[in-house]
């Protein structure tokens, strides 16, 4: 083996310089690494092996890729074993040490073992150098990146002029639109100096907390720009365990399927919209053309949910420090049937972790002596190979799911056409439902005739549809004098409810006596189904929260008990004083009692 070294010192934290050089992708392309084409074959084990293959100046290099490992914000480093080419194996990665005076040493490395001559010189000759110095001047520049005196994390990322008149045309439609103009401005920054890779799949959820600016004013950004067309949507299916894509993106929701196969993880699993199916944004090809080629399958950097990942030969045994616990954390591997979760207190208290891995489950052992202070031994017990990592539990909430771009009126509103396949069934894991009606519209239609009492129910749809959008829901249909609307958050969903029994009296002041308003909420999972080319759900929980709002008697909010339970009511209730009275509820259509909670808001 011929070791390069090439090392740095930052005055960042560790976190921060992981955050930067963990983008494995990115650096690649800025080291001028080729563009690689990856093949995955099933393993009979689990998961699967991965064979690459890059264009070089000497030819075509293929090589078998094993998984990254690493430790979070410790270390990591790739294995490659060549099939051609002058050299038989690589590793590469970085360890990252964090200093007394709290910045961070940074060594680059690269280890290869010549298949002859040609490696051989290559090795200590002029490819090592130029590797050394191309890597040298990235980390001083990553540097300058963590310092703030540059916008871009690494040099000589590609950046594609935009096509001048037809950015400008698009960019003064999106200033007509009523867009902020300081947004608009950061926008046009963007689009003209990211570089190529940071365009193609953006999470503007991600970019708003980078901006330091509203998500919600960001998100409606994205969205008129979209209309205006800066750029496209992109819908991917986010594989559980990855929780990557790798589906070419459907440019609308039409295309998307139910189940969905990832062939890295070797799983199939159905896409959950309140989950796994992610809105992100590209910019439009007529405004600038960026590449799509991949340079880094499965870096650290395109999992952050993953802190440790580590692959151990059969009986081999491995000590490791103990990854940062910022979330709740599971072990997983395809190779063991079983995930292990770990709970928040065994967290806490251990101060050192013992794991056996067989083909059936993880066998976990808390505070065993042998094993260092802040640190786990994992353990092989397999014939075969297997990848381990540890988890968080938790989704990113830089992801913009279906669920929540759809329950939002503004998405509705610019992509009315925007529904899935009339032929497919998307499953929703959480949906809050609101439902709506008036009490008396019957008399109301009898005594001023149907057109005096469609005005008067107009504007009581203008006052709800408003404060339905002012809280990050959306109006799904209007049913007669009713309203069905979903949310994704049952905070969002009681504060909706509450702003719209405060508006209903000014809809209509002068009408004597004044609407009554009747609504209930109920969560649960349902299904994102096509209905007259609309958006709509369907199932269990939409039929239950359309019976919930019978037992109204008007001026209330009737809630199910798992939206009572939730810690979100209970915040609800202390903030606004409401008075609650409990019932027992027999629906049409359910077999058992249902407990209904009775919130006296309109009284």
């Amino acid at each position: 083996m011929i070791r390069l070294e090439t090392r740095h010192k930052f005055s960042a934290a560790p976190s921060a310089v992981w955050s930067c050089l963990s983008k494995t992708d990115w650096l690649n392309r800025a080291l001028r690494l080729p563009p690689v084409h990856y093949h995955s074959e099933p393993r009979a084990e689990g998961g699967s092996w991965i064979t690459a293959e890059a264009k070089v100046p000497l030819g075509r290099l293929r090589w078998r890729e094993l998984p990254f490992e690493w430790v979070e914000p410790r270390f990591y480093s790739v294995r490659r074993l060549f099939v051609s080419g002058p050299f038989t194996e690589a590793r590469m990665g970085m360890d990252l040490t964090e200093e007394p005076d709290g910045g961070t040493s940074v060594v680059a490395f690269s280890e290869l073992e010549p298949r002859n001559a040609l490696g051989k010189w290559l090795a200590r000759g002029t490819f090592a150098k130029n590797i050394s110095a191309q890597m040298a001047r990235t980390l001083v520049h990553a540097e300058q990146f963590l310092l703030g005196r540059t916008a871009i994390p690494f040099p000589r990322l590609a950046v594609q002029p935009p096509s001048e008149p037809v950015f400008r045309t698009a960019l003064e439609k999106l200033e007509r639109s009523g867009q902020p103009a300081p947004l608009v401005g950061r926008l046009e920054t963007l689009l003209r100096e990211a570089p190529d890779v940071e365009l193609s799949a953006m999470r503007p959820l991600a970019i708003a907390r980078s901006w330091n600016e509203n998500s919600w004013n960001v998100l409606g950004l994205f969205l008129n720009a979209t209309r205006c067309g800066l750029l496209d949507l992109r819908w991917e299916v986010l594989c559980p365990n990855c929780r990557s894509s790798r589906l070419p993106p459907a440019r609308s929701l039409t295309n998307l399927k139910r189940t969905s196969h990832c062939e890295v993880c070797q799983i199939q699993f159905d896409g959950e919209f309140d989950k796994s199916v992610e809105l992100k944004f590209s910019v439009n090809a007529s405004i600038r053309p960026v590449s799509t080629e991949t340079y880094c399958l499965a870096g650290p950097g395109g999992t952050p949910h993953i802190v440790c990942q580590i692959w151990l030969e059969p009986g081999e045994k491995r000590v490791l420090p103990m990854p940062n616990a910022r979330h709740a954390l599971r072990l997983h591997s395809h190779q063991v049937a079983k995930i292990f979760a770990f709970s928040d207190d065994a967290l806490e208290s251990a101060k050192n972790v013992s794991v056996s891995c067989s083909p059936s489950e993880f066998s976990v052992a808390f505070n065993v002596e042998g094993v260092a202070t802040d640190h786990s031994r994992v353990v092989n017990a397999n014939a075969f190979p297997i990848l381990v990592s540890w988890q968080e539990s938790g989704w990113s909430e830089d992801i913009l799911t279906a669920s929540r771009a759809t329950n939002l009126q503004q998405f509705r509103d610019l992509f009315a056409s925007e529904v899935i396949s009339p032929t497919e069934q998307v499953t929703v894991g959480y949906q809050v439902i609101l439902f709506t009606d008036l009490r008396g519209s019957t008399a109301m239609y009898h005594n001023l005739g149907d057109a005096g009492a469609y005005a008067l129910v107009r504007n009581h749809f203008v006052a709800l549809t408003e404060a339905i959008q002012s809280h990050h829901g959306a109006v799904v249909k209007t049913i007669g004098d009713a309203v069905m609307a979903a949310f994704s958050r049952v905070d969002e969903a009681l504060s909706a409810v509450e702003e719209m029994f405060r508006r209903l009296p000014s809809a209509n002041p002068k009408l004597d006596p004044p609407l009554i308003l009747k609504s209930s909420l109920h969560a649960g999972p349902c299904l994102a189904v096509n209905a007259n080319d609309k958006l709509d759900y369907f199932g269990t929980t939409i039929n239950l929260a359309a019976r919930i709002v019978e037992c109204c008697q008007g001026g209330d909010l009737a809630v199910s008990d798992e939206v009572f339970q939730r810690p979100e009511t209970a915040d609800f209730l202390k903030r606004t004083g409401f008075k609650v009275v409990p019932s027992e509820m027999r629906y049409r259509g359910f077999d058992a009692p249902h407990r209904v909670w009775h919130i006296a808001i309109g009284a």
